[in-house]
């Protein structure tokens, strides 16, 4: 009993984080449009997940790529159509209104959530054995924790003069969308600099993307 009840206050836990972050993101950004356009075929996220499976092969396109300290970070040229699902959240952030942020957040938080309701279905099954919990939690923890990294650099990266931007972070790498048309070396650096920070990931496994 005591386990149980143990296992249930930490999922407990971890459901207030997530709707804490998720209301604070929101009035954070709530006036940033004023209204929400709806989600195209391929929503912002979905479109950012399918980038993970191709991040090596852009690392090698010097057109695209910028020269920083302890490696190289990608940085995506809107204007640049390679025709690649890659290049979906270019595309996307391309095409989309003044709501493309907050719609990618409402988006983000979408998934997360579905995340956490498969996780906690593992977690609350009778017949989940112990090994099975343990890593339906360590995935919970993950969530939270990148969830509250995302809001973080955002809003460091919005005090450091920028309109807005959106940041997913996955498992190895982390993408980046910047509102501004263009980047310089510097603004990439400033960026960079934040993201590895505050998300431990290495600069080769960071994406920015200029959003026009």
């Amino acid at each position: 009993m005591l386990i149980i009840r143990k296992k249930n206050i930490i999922i407990g836990l971890l459901v207030v984080l997530l709707i804490v972050t998720g209301y604070l993101n929101f009035v954070f950004n709530q006036n940033l449009a004023p209204a929400v356009s709806p989600v195209k075929d391929k929503s912002p996220v979905e479109n950012d997940k399918d980038n993970i499976d191709n991040e090596a092969g852009m690392q090698d396109d010097d057109k695209d790529n910028q020269e920083t300290s302890g490696g190289k970070v990608t940085v995506t040229d809107l204007d640049d159509n390679t025709g690649s699902e890659e290049d979906d959240d270019v595309q996307t952030a391309a095409s989309g209104s003044s709501t493309f942020f907050r719609d990618y957040r409402f988006e983000r938080q979408k998934e997360r959530a579905k995340e956490i309701e498969y996780i906690n279905s593992i977690v609350n099954n009778p017949n989940s054995d112990e090994d099975m919990i343990k890593e339906a939690q360590a995935q919970l923890l993950e969530i939270t924790s990148n969830m509250e990294a995302e809001l973080v650099i955002e809003n460091l990266i919005k005090a450091k003069g920028f309109n807005d931007a959106v940041v997913m972070i996955h498992k190895d790498n982390v993408n980046v969308i910047v509102d501004k048309a263009e980047l310089v070396p510097e603004e990439v650096a400033i960026i960079l600099d934040i993201v590895k920070r505050e998300s431990g990931k290495e600069t080769g496994n960071i994406k920015i993307i200029p959003k026009i």
